[in-house]
């Protein structure tokens, strides 16, 4: 006799995984077959084995998790042993000081600034400068003239020897031919110090020429004689750490088609058109504020002094004397545009930041066509914030008010006005002429007060 069928129970199946409610319809069916218990075995296994490797996926990363920790650990505890070690040979000054009971002044006859210019030549990396100060100076008999000529004799040994020779005592005497040999020797070794020392007063001018040449050329870019971009990224981290608040914009500005004025005109008609931008804008852009060659036709302005509309303004103004000016490369004019990236720096991102953003706008002042200044996001965001929170604040002071009159309607019986709101606002405004109300501002709402 057949077995009958058991019922599928709803609230069983609505707790059971895919695979059971498929096993409660099989065993529902009275048609159900082998091939279909076999079907719903093979599903069970093909879920069986992609849990399976899901968990053995999850193992090998909880194992590189556990890898990685592991290292840094270690990491960790080789740091902890060296700065153990440098603590430990981390000496201290000790002993007495020597200093004198009646001038108070620290007394050398044992050492002890040796030990001191020792000690912290090796502890830090203080240099010890030795000089006279100006009240032993003046107890030193210095001498009140020189007496080196400028071919380098010691007038004074000159005078010393000849007294000699002249002194009857001396005049014969087994030493005095020694002497004048040891003032020749002298007067030699003087005249060769005097020529080195003017040899080397010349190197260290020359060296010191080269130095600061050598800054320049490090710090500006040779065919404009702008500021390259080392100058300029200095110039922005020494604003952002000398002045947080001022409200700095950044400006990159890009020559429109320049590779088709070299390609059409030759690079030297290019190299002209970045000369005669270099020179526009030294002569718009004045300190505080900084132009420079960021790369390739690419130039960065720094703008400290003007607030973002002002800066955007300045931008447009330059943007179009670019374009009407004359550039003029043997018989031929070129003309030239430039499309500008502009972004103000906010307390909250970095630098990078800021110019990534500067250079995002200027892609798409490229992608509207050249020519355009744009604006990037970051102010925009800002702006955006400002006028989201005044939004916020006209939404909150009109659901308040909407509550006052909702309130004002129901203590004079109007509540049962089909709910409308309008008829509700203009009955109300006819009982409360006369009546003056006091607008009364808090941080985030409006209230009204009667008086």
């Amino acid at each position: 006799m057949p077995v009958k069928p058991n019922a599928v129970n709803t609230d069983d199946a609505a707790i059971a995984s895919p695979a059971e409610q498929a096993l409660m319809v099989l065993d529902s069916r009275t048609d159900a077959t082998l091939a279909d218990y076999q079907a719903l075995c093979k599903t069970l296994i093909d879920d069986a084995q992609r849990v399976k490797k899901r968990m053995e996926r999850i193992s090998r990363i909880s194992d590189g998790h556990q890898g990685e920790l592991r290292d840094n650990n270690k990491k960790l505890q080789e740091v902890n042993a060296r700065l153990e070690k440098a603590l430990a040979e981390v000496n201290t000054l000790s002993g007495f000081i020597p200093i004198c009971s009646k001038c108070k002044r620290v007394r050398d006859d044992s050492g002890f600034w040796d030990d001191v210019e020792g000690y912290l030549g090796k502890q830090s990396d203080v240099v010890v400068s030795l000089g006279c100060c100006p009240a032993c100076s003046a107890g030193l008999a210095l001498p009140t003239e020189v007496n080196i000529t400028a071919a380098g004799d010691d007038l004074s040994e000159q005078a010393r020897l000849a007294a000699i020779l002249a002194t009857p005592e001396f005049q014969g005497h087994a030493l005095t031919a020694h002497y004048v040999r040891l003032s020749g020797d002298y007067q030699k070794l003087s005249r060769r110090m005097h020529k080195i020392s003017r040899i080397s007063d010349g190197f260290q001018t020359q060296l010191k020429a080269l130095t600061l040449a050598l800054e320049r050329a490090s710090r500006t870019d040779t065919l404009t004689q702008l500021p390259n971009r080392r100058a300029l990224i200095e110039k922005i981290e020494n604003e952002i750490a000398s002045h947080p608040d001022m409200a700095m914009t950044l400006v990159i500005l890009d020559i429109d088609h320049f590779k088709t004025t070299n390609d059409r005109f030759g690079h030297d008609a290019g190299d002209s058109s970045l000369k005669a931008l270099a020179e526009l804008m030294q002569t718009r852009v004045l300190v505080p504020n900084l132009a420079g060659r960021w790369g390739g036709e690419e130039f960065l302005l720094i703008l400290c002094d003007l607030d973002p509309s002002q800066a955007l303004q300045f931008c447009e103004q330059l943007r179009v004397d670019i374009a009407n000016l004359p550039i003029k490369h043997g018989q031929q004019n070129v003309k030239m545009t430039a499309s500008f990236g502009v972004a103000t720096h906010l307390r909250v991102l970095s630098f990078q930041d800021t110019l990534r953003d500067a250079d995002r706008a200027l892609y798409a002042a490229k992608a509207q066509g050249r020519n355009p200044v744009k604006r990037g996001w970051a102010a925009a965001a800002q702006q955006m914030a400002q006028h989201h929170r005044a939004c916020i604040f006209a939404g909150e002071a009109r659901q308040l008010m909407l509550n006052v009159l909702a309130n004002a309607a129901q203590a004079l019986g109007l509540s049962n006005l089909g709910g409308s709101q309008y008829g509700t606002r203009a009955i109300l405004g006819q009982r409360a002429l006369g009546h003056h109300h006091q607008r009364v501002h808090t941080p985030g709402s409006i209230a009204f007060r009667n008086f």
